[in-house]
């Protein structure tokens, strides 16, 4: 009982360590062309320290994290439910 708990708390630490570096990996390829669409528009913002743009921009970034974050733990979830 005891190796089977031990394996399965391995199995999990693969498991997340596998979703952490897909998620690393999937943001990084989303951010570059996000950042090369959306901080030439808050260009100005930048260059004058506007706060109010610096805000909007943080926004639209947390957002598209928490969508891509939800949506990849919900994709391993699901992974997790089937069996090979």
């Amino acid at each position: 009982m005891l190796s089977k708990t031990r394996e399965s708390l391995r199995d999990s630490k693969k498991r997340s360590m596998i979703e952490t570096v897909t998620d690393v990996a999937i943001g990084f390829v989303m951010y570059l062309p996000i950042n090369f669409l959306i901080l030439p528009l808050f260009a100005e913002q930048i260059s004058s320290y506007d706060i109010l743009g610096f805000f909007q921009l943080s926004a639209i970034f947390t957002a598209i994290a928490l969508v891509r974050k939800y949506t990849i733990r919900r994709w391993f979830e699901n992974l997790k439910q089937i069996k090979f």
